[in-house]
Parts: C-alpha cells; structure tokens; sequence
C-alpha cells in the first residue's frame, strides 16, 4: 500500500499536493503582469487602464482584519504594511491546539504569514524554489479524513526530517523549523493524556505554537516565522493582544443570551439534546473525545445560552454538558484551567465524518441565523467575568506612524471588533497625527452575524464598540440618525471612519442620506473596476486591483 506522504510531487516549481490534504491559504504569485500592476509607479483608472504614477502605493497601511477576510487582498497594500489581527478564535485547527495547551489563538496569523510569503511564477533560483518549499511546508493542513493513525505517521515523518515535504528547503533553515516542531512534538508527549489529533492540523500552527512556547513571546514566534520564510522585514503582523493566555470573546444578544466563544458566534456546532443521566453526547464527529453520560438538566437562567463546543472549546472542559452547578455560563463559572491537566482521561476516535465539530470546519458553511441581533461583543477571562484588555503597544505605535488605517471586510463581529473592543482604543485612532484617512471596506453580503444591515449599522457598530469603555460617548441608538445626535460627542463618528469603500453591487443597503449627515464620504467601486459578472449571479468581492483604485480616490478626496 503505497503511503499518502509518499505520493506529494518532488517539483519544487509548483505548490505540493498530497493525498487527502488541504491547502487553505493560496500564495501571493507574483507573474509578470502583476509586477506590472503593483509597480508603484502605476495606477489603475476608473475605465481598468493602468496610467501614471501610483501615489496609494507610496503610503504605509494600517489593516484591521481577520484571518480570511483580508486574504485576498493583502497585496494591495504596497510593500510593507501593518496587519493587526484578533487572536479569540477558537475554530478549526486552531481549537484543538487551544484544548491542549492553551495560549491565544495563532490561525488567523497564521494564515496571513503564509498569504505573505512572496513567491513567483516559475522559480529558478535557490532562494525561489526554497522559498516555494518553505510555503508548501508550513501552509501544509494534514487530511481531516484520514484515521488518526495515518495522520500521525505523516506527522512523525515530517518531524523527523524524512518527509518530501523537506525538499527544496537547505539544511540551515531545515534544522531550525525543525526545532519548533520537535517542541511542539515535545508538548504533545507532555499532554499525552489530552490525545492531541493531528487531523486537519495545520504544521504553521504547529510551527508558531511551538516557538511561542519556547520563547514565551507570540511577537518573537512571528518575527521568527517571517525571517525564515523571507517575508518582507517592513510588513508587520501584530496580534492585537500581545498575552500567552487563552483570549476568549463572548457576545451578548439583544434579547440578553450570551454566546460564548467565536465558534458559537459565528458558527455554532449542532446541540446537543439534553436528557437523564443516562443519556450520552455522540462522539462520532470528535477527534478526541470520550463517551460521558450527560447528567440530568442543571436549573439555567432563561438568558443564558451553553453550547457545546466540542473541538473548539477554548477552556480545557470534559464532554459533558452539565457537570455541575457552575457549569451554567460560559461553561463554567468558577475558575476554569485552560490547557490544565486533570479532565478525565481521553480515547481518540477515528472517523472520517467532520460534521458537527468545528475541527473541520469551512467558513460559510451551513450558516443559521441568529435568535437575536447582536448587541456587543467583549473579552471574558477564565471565571466567565467580563475584562478590559489594552491593545498591543505595536497597534498603537502603527496609530501613530501609518498613513492610511483600513477597517478590511470580513465578518464584523468576530473578526473586526475584536480588534476594536479594546481600553481607549477610539483616543488614540481619533487623534493620531499621522493618519490620513481611515476607510471602511464594506462587506458585499451580510452573513449570521450581521443580519439585514445597511451600511449605517455597520458605522455604528463600529462606533459603539470602540467606544463602549466610554459610556459618555455613547448616544440612544433608538434617537433620529442624524448628525447631531453622533457629532455632539467629544468624538465624532467621522473621527473614527472618513470613506466608506463599496462595490457596486453589493447586497447591503447604502443610506447615504445617513452616511452624508455622519460627515462620512462614500466610494463606490463601480462593475468597470472590480468585473464580477452578474450575469452569472455573482457577488462581487474586493480585489487587489479594486482596492488599490479606492484608496487612489481616498486620496483624491481627502
């Protein structure tokens, strides 16, 4: 029988492939076009044609993002941009790294490393083919349905250096990946009774997780994974809470349920039917799980809403539903220690079904509305208490350096907010010197979270959540929309947010009438620029090219 490992292409020339596995972040390939279309020294006019000299591209970028949303579009930012993205998620294969050994979430930068790479069409040098190898390596997600006994054996071949995946890569930068992953190895083994599954892992995530062991610093993991895989030294990737503790969100409901964790914001795992003690919680989707009976319903306050989260718990929770009587909110209410020792012991269950966890999870997949629009989203620690973090002291230094900050698209309220929600954050955005305009990329579509908005709710969500620290800023959202109602503030909404960037086409509402009266000025990014053929029902949706032509008319007008 012929291994999966043994069969990803020794070409260095393309990205490898293998048996079962998923590359989920696509590389920046820069061909002879591009080059051409992201030379400074070019701009892109409304009718698509490339004339002059780009000034957009001169300017220093600031982008809040989530791990996905930005993706894309990570390229129209010139040479070296800042990324800040939120560490609360708790999805994916991030969440079992979260249930084994705890920490903040490193999927979302994670996957923006990865996107930063540059790489080129057709490598011929040593230093683009190692390159191209070091992305294939470290962008490389094991198959998630595989048993976890395959996925092991790919695991050790990879960890011991005799893996194809190693080809290409010199001896020097080998041996010093390498490293990380015998530590993270080294982890596991000293967790062993957590069983950790290697299904679906992602080896970057395993790469950073283990150098943010060893170093005790997730901004020395970064810089680390940068140098070796030759991302430009002027990009910054900046987590916007710099801890190495777990860093949860939980989000809060207009009729007053509260939701715990992004997963259960964004995408929660089907429930689980609560019944007699006899009754046991199915396993068949969960990589790492034990069949526990279900004690009986413990007595819950209406607005408190559990979900069962499975492979995304961010706390380190035994299987069952209700243990006890602090189990009631947020899973537990006294102290709850992530990433411990000291759950009941753990079977591993080898299923190729990744249905009903987030283990597998795909974003977009299978959304179901809200009970309840979302009202805030705010951090909570260990005990379930609501906190107050700081940002990290590089998001305030990059306030006070870039030029143009960018709220990207992505989902509003568990990508973007997160990095909002934080102490005294709306200060220093509306008084950096630096900053010559602040622009919202408006989403095309609406998802879960945002559910019918217009373009003037997400203002105001954004409003609201980067000043909820400051309840003097806040004004009666039921009042009028109008500018005096927002303006009379000792910062305004047009402090925070100067252009509102959207396409045309896009799904959401745009009351301009409401916008104009907030001092807001509009972009539309009409069909001759961003092409979506809506014909053919498409949605259209940000690219390089699209944005790099908002941010020239940003500058236009000022």
């Amino acid at each position: 029988m012929t291994h999966p490992q043994s069969q990803i292409t020794t070409n260095h020339a393309t990205r490898k492939s293998s048996f079962g596995s998923v590359f989920v972040e696509s590389p920046t390939i820069v061909s002879a076009d591009q080059i051409r279309l992201h030379d400074p020294t070019t701009e892109i006019l409304s009718n698509g044609d490339l004339k002059g000299k780009s000034k957009a591209k001169d300017l220093s970028y600031l982008i809040i993002s989530g791990g996905t949303g930005a993706n894309s579009i990570a390229s129209a930012f010139g040479n070296s941009p800042a990324f800040v993205l939120p560490v609360s998620d708790d999805g994916g294969s991030s969440s079992e790294i979260l249930r084994c050994f705890g920490g903040p979430s490193i999927g979302d930068i994670r996957s923006r490393l990865i996107r930063l790479i540059p790489l080129v069409d057709n490598p011929t040098s040593k230093d683009d083919i190692e390159r191209l190898a070091i992305y294939n390596l470290l962008a490389y997600r094991f198959p998630s349905s595989s048993s976890e006994k395959v996925v092991r054996e790919l695991w050790h071949e990879i960890v011991e250096g005799r893996s194809d995946l190693w080809d290409g890569i010199g001896e020097d930068k080998k041996e010093c990946i390498r490293a990380f992953l015998v530590h993270f190895q080294t982890l596991c083994l000293k967790r062993a009774h957590k069983r950790f599954s290697f299904r679906n892992f992602s080896l970057g995530n395993g790469f950073l997780t283990g150098a943010r062991d060893l170093f005790g610093s997730l901004p020395s993991a970064i810089f680390l994974f940068k140098s070796i895989a030759g991302v430009n030294s002027g990009v910054q990737v900046i987590p916007v809470i710099n801890t190495n503790q777990t860093v949860t969100i939980a989000a809060q409901l207009l009729n007053s349920t509260v939701l715990v964790g992004q997963c259960n914001i964004s995408h929660p795992t089907t429930p689980i039917t609560q019944g007699s003690s006899t009754s046991t919680m199915s396993t068949s989707n969960v990589p790492s799980a034990a069949i526990t009976p279900i004690p009986a319903k413990a007595n819950i306050p209406v607005n408190i809403r559990n979900h069962f989260r499975r492979d995304s718990r961010t706390f380190d929770t035994p299987e069952t539903a209700f243990t006890s009587p602090r189990n009631t909110y947020i899973e537990t209410f006294g102290q709850i220690n992530e990433g411990s020792e000291g759950w009941s012991k753990s079977n591993p269950i080898n299923n190729n079904n990744e249905s009903g966890g987030n283990l597998g999870y795909r974003k977009g997949e299978e959304e179901t509305p809200l009970e309840s629009k979302i009202e805030r989203v705010f951090y909570i620690n260990l005990y379930g208490q609501e906190i107050y973090p700081e940002p990290n002291s590089e998001f305030i230094e990059s306030l006070n350096q870039r030029d143009i900050l960018v709220y990207s698209c992505g989902s509003l309220w568990t990508s973007i907010i997160p990095c909002l929600s934080l102490r005294n954050l709306s200060n220093h955005i509306s008084s950096s010197k630096s900053l010559k305009a602040k622009v919202l990329l408006l989403n095309s579509s609406n998802d879960r979270e945002t559910p019918n908005y217009n373009a003037s709710e997400y203002l105001i969500t954004i409003f609201k959540m980067l000043n909820h620290f400051n309840q003097s800023q806040l004004i009666n959202l039921n009042q009028q929309y109008n500018q005096s109602n927002f303006n009379n503030n000792e910062i305004k909404i047009s402090n925070l947010i100067s252009h509102i960037v959207y396409l045309e086409g896009s799904k959401i509402q745009i009351d301009k009438e409401i916008i104009s009266n907030f001092g807001i000025k509009l972009i539309q990014v009409s069909r001759d620029v961003h092409k979506f053929n809506f014909d053919q029902g498409q949605i259209p949706l940000f690219t390089p090219e699209s944005v790099e032509w908002a941010m020239e008319k940003v500058l236009e007008d000022p």
